[in-house]
């Protein structure tokens, strides 16, 4: 629990885990949805032991957690987990310090911590990992990172109600980055982006999490508090449906919606509905990606989309329309060998939701 950032990038060849035989569970606690991810790796590749999802229940998430677990068969609760923490309560800082080993960071960090947390020190976790550790240069990236303690220690504490003791924790963002070193979309190479770097958009319920990527390393984090769950509020104060309902009839993509709906056509004000708040997400991805542009001297070259919101209606085309860099769905789902009896087709469907849960499992392997 610790080991914050222990195995932050598979790449980097770091693990929190002893090397062994057994798959490791990757659990994403979202707000809306939790899923997990089993994992075992071949000669060439991975392949998905098993895979679930679960709606998170708004009275109490352990019976949703308990009904993923009984989905992920008895030997869930014994397997090694590693479990994510995102959103508020969390930060992640990238700075740049001058050269030194990773001791002698730990200790200078230990004194610092203040200066890049608004969190009193003793009420967090934190930890400091070097980016580019085989760099010549005098200088080197940081990332720090810090997770409020009672986010922790509430977390930790409906994971044991339910039989699970986590192996690790991280943040969020982690996992995605870990994903994305493993299973980056083919137009996402340093040899297509040149000079540029890749933004992976991570469009939760309740925020978006935008991370910028350049040379397979994360350059910057930050998180959004804008989410798909304020798209359906939209659509559904202009429908006047719940947005349990306008959620359901789009995530399902039936056409039956007209049947619930007063004889007025509602598509154009539920087109706009949906632009107001991408638009709103989109105005601060923009003073981001000027804000990286002007500190690294590196424009943006591509989007990837994942998360809850790329359900959303037309969210493709919307980012597209903002910016003039091509922009994708990303599916890590769809490189990825799925064991006979776990679904393939259902869990290509749902990938795009699943890969913080995807990073987790992959922390285990070198």
């Amino acid at each position: 629990m610790h080991y914050i950032l222990e195995s932050y990038f598979n790449f980097i060849k770091r693990t929190v885990l002893s090397q062994g035989d057994d798959n490791v569970l990757g659990l994403d606690m979202g707000a809306t949805i939790c899923s997990a991810v089993e994992l075992r790796r071949g000669q060439s590749s991975f392949e998905v032991v098993r895979w679930a999802t679960e709606v998170v229940d708004s009275t109490d998430e352990k019976i949703s957690l308990n009904k993923l677990l009984d989905k992920m068969g008895p030997s869930a609760r014994t397997k090694p987990c590693i479990v994510a923490v995102g959103g508020k309560g969390t930060l992640i800082r990238h700075i740049d310090m001058p050269r030194m080993t990773v001791a002698d960071l730990r200790k200078a960090f230990a004194i610092e911590a203040d200066k890049y947390f608004p969190f009193p020190k003793e009420t967090v976790y934190s930890d400091c990992f070097i980016l580019d550790p085989r760099a010549k240069d005098k200088r080197m990236a940081v990332l720090v990172a810090a997770i409020k303690k009672d986010v922790v220690d509430l977390r930790l504490k409906v994971l044991k109600e339910c039989g699970i003791t986590p192996e690790a924790l991280t943040v969020s963002s982690s996992a995605v980055a870990n994903a994305f070193a493993t299973f980056a979309p083919p137009t996402c190479t340093p040899a297509d982006l040149g000079a540029k770097a890749v933004a992976v958009i991570d469009i939760g319920e309740t925020f978006t999490n935008l991370m910028i990527i350049s040379d397979g390393v994360p350059r910057f984090t930050r998180d959004i508090f804008i989410g798909a769950t304020d798209v359906w509020r939209r659509m559904a104060n202009v429908t006047g449906l719940s947005v349990a309902e306008v959620k359901t009839l789009y995530l399902k993509a039936t056409t039956g919606l007209a049947d619930l709906l007063p004889a007025k056509d509602y598509s154009e004000d539920m087109r706009r509905s949906v632009d107001a708040v991408l638009g709103n997400v989109v105005a601060e991805i923009k003073l981001s990606f000027d804000y990286f542009n002007t500190e690294k001297n590196m424009p943006v070259g591509r989007i990837c989309l994942i998360g809850e919101g790329v359900f959303v209606p037309d969210v493709e085309a919307a980012f597209m329309a903002h910016f003039d860099i091509p922009s994708i769905a990303w599916n890590p789902a769809d490189m990825l060998a799925v064991a006979a009896d776990a679904n393939r087709d259902g869990f290509v469907s749902e990938g795009r939701r699943m890969t913080i849960a995807l990073g987790l499992a992959l922390s285990h392997y070198d």
